[in-house]
Order: C-alpha cells, then sequence, then structure tokens
C-alpha cells in the first residue's frame, strides 16, 4: 500500500472522535479509553493492507474498534475477579513448601515461555489469559483450528522444556 500513512491518518482523523467515545463507553474512565484506542488504532495500522473493501472504512474500524473494546472490557473483568479471589483468599493463605514450589514451577513455566517463538509467546500468553480459541484466532488472525493445532504442539514443548530442563 503506498499511502499507507496517509490513509491512516485520514482514518484516524474522521474516525478518533466516535472510536473515542466508544472506548470511553466500555471503560468508563478516560486512562483506560486513551489505551484502549490506542490498542484499536495499532490493529487499524496493522491490518490496513487487509481492508477489502467490501465496506466502508469506517464500519470495519468501527468493527475492529468494537471487537477489541469487548475483548479488553473481558481481559480486565477476568482480571478483577482474580484480584478479588486472591483478596478473599489471602487471609486463609500460608506460604508452605508445597506453596514455594508451586511459585518455583510457575516461574520456570515462563522462563520456557519465554524462550518460545513470538507468536507461540503470544498465542499461549492469550490462553492462560482465558481467551477462548476464537479471541486468539482473531487477535492472531490464525484460523481457530491452526490454533488449536498451535496450543497443542506448544503445549507439548513447554511440557518437554519443563521436565528435561531444557529451558534455555
Amino acid at each position: 500500500m503506498q499511502n499507507k500513512e496517509a490513509i491512516f491518518k485520514a482514518v484516524y482523523t474522521q474516525a478518533k472522535e466516535k472510536v473515542y467515545r466508544l472506548c470511553l463507553g466500555f471503560t468508563g474512565n478516560r486512562a483506560d479509553a486513551d489505551d484502549l484506542l490506542q490498542e484499536i488504532f495499532v490493529k487499524v495500522w496493522n491490518n490496513l493492507e487487509n481492508f477489502r473493501h467490501e465496506s466502508n472504512i469506517q464500519t470495519w474500524i468501527y468493527r475492529i474498534a468494537t471487537n477489541t473494546a469487548l475483548l479488553y472490557v473481558t481481559r480486565r473483568d477476568r482480571q478483577k475477579q482474580r484480584v478479588n479471589e486472591f483478596e478473599q483468599n489471602a487471609s486463609v493463605l500460608h506460604i508452605d513448601d508445597n506453596q514455594q514450589e508451586q511459585e518455583q514451577q510457575i516461574n520456570r513455566l515462563y522462563e520456557a515461555i519465554n524462550v518460545l517463538k513470538k507468536i507461540d509467546r503470544i498465542i499461549i500468553s492469550l490462553l492462560l489469559d482465558d481467551c477462548s480459541y476464537s479471541e486468539i484466532a482473531d487477535i492472531t488472525g490464525l484460523s481457530a483450528t491452526n490454533v488449536g493445532v498451535k496450543i497443542s504442539r506448544i503445549k507439548k514443548v513447554l511440557f518437554k522444556k519443563m521436565n528435561d530442563g531444557s529451558i534455555n
């Protein structure tokens, strides 16, 4: 796309206020709305070459904005739920040898994830954030079937790395 930057500037100028209002509606505050707006327009920039002109570009952007906002809210709500559950259970928690071992395993898991290919790290991170295969497919641009295959392979690689100590 020869004039990608010029096209992006034009659609950004046309759509930013409408998309920002959508972001405010989903997030309820300006700080999160700013973050969400940035996330949306990064996706627009990254996918601008894929726009097929089958619909109005504003409709296409609004669809990206809506899908991204829904995913954002879902992730935020899950995170809040985890924090609430942790806070409710915090008074009962006692660090013992078993918990320390679990913590070490979690750290090893993240070390193993860190050495995966970029796309595999993204996929497994989204899976750990409780994203569905279809959500992961939408985010990565892969098919849901391909996501399932990749997740199966990633799990095998991680299992091997965790059990034979070949993290580095």
